[in-house]
């Protein structure tokens, strides 16, 4: 199995057949550090953007809050459907099946895994999760996509500060009970 040393900061895969990918969270939680170095050291007003994951320091100059905008996983027109604002320490970070893929005979097969089927996940085109932890979203984002939408909406609304929005095969994009607050009017 896994065996983790936290204090010699260590990880070992005690089977030789075994291995680990953090390929879903590792970018989120990359993200997350880096801002929180970069705050360290003094600074105050960023949005750092990363391959679909976003984190927020500070204001724009000015005061505003940045904004994000969750794009269309339905086409091109228009090109967002969301206009998102982001406060100090927030992150966006969004999973869709148009993000990475590939065609064979015409049916596209995209990267998000449900570890039930083993096959591309379902339920969704994308999935959008705005807290307050890049590395968190990350984790959810995925976690969510492999879900149906009442479970997934149940877990987002057991969280403090989470917030989530799901965009459905049939063009309907389905919100938590916070999302529309985070919302550019």
């Amino acid at each position: 199995g896994l065996v983790i040393d936290e204090d010699a900061k260590t990880v070992y895969l005690s089977d030789p057949e075994m291995s680990l990918d953090v390929g879903s969270v590792g970018k989120g939680y990359a993200v997350e550090m880096v801002c929180r170095a970069a705050e360290a050291r003094g600074l105050t007003s960023a949005l750092v953007s990363v391959g679909g994951n976003l984190r927020a320091i500070g204001t724009k100059p000015g005061g505003k809050p940045w904004t994000a905008g969750v794009e269309n996983p339905w086409g091109d027109d228009p090109a967002y459907i969301q206009a998102v604002e982001l406060a100090d320490g927030d992150s966006l970070v969004i999973s869709g099946d148009y993000q990475r893929y590939f065609v064979v005979d015409g049916k596209r097969y995209h990267h998000l895994i449900d570890p039930d089927t083993l096959w591309p996940a379902a339920y969704f085109n994308s999935v959008t999760v705005l807290c307050p932890d890049s590395g968190m979203a990350d984790c959810l984002t995925t976690g969510l996509f492999c879900m149906p939408l009442e479970e997934g909406q149940k877990l987002v609304e057991s969280l403090d500060g989470v917030e989530a929005m799901w965009c459905t095969p049939d063009q309907q994009a389905v919100a938590s009970s916070g999302w529309e607050s985070h919302t550019r009017k």
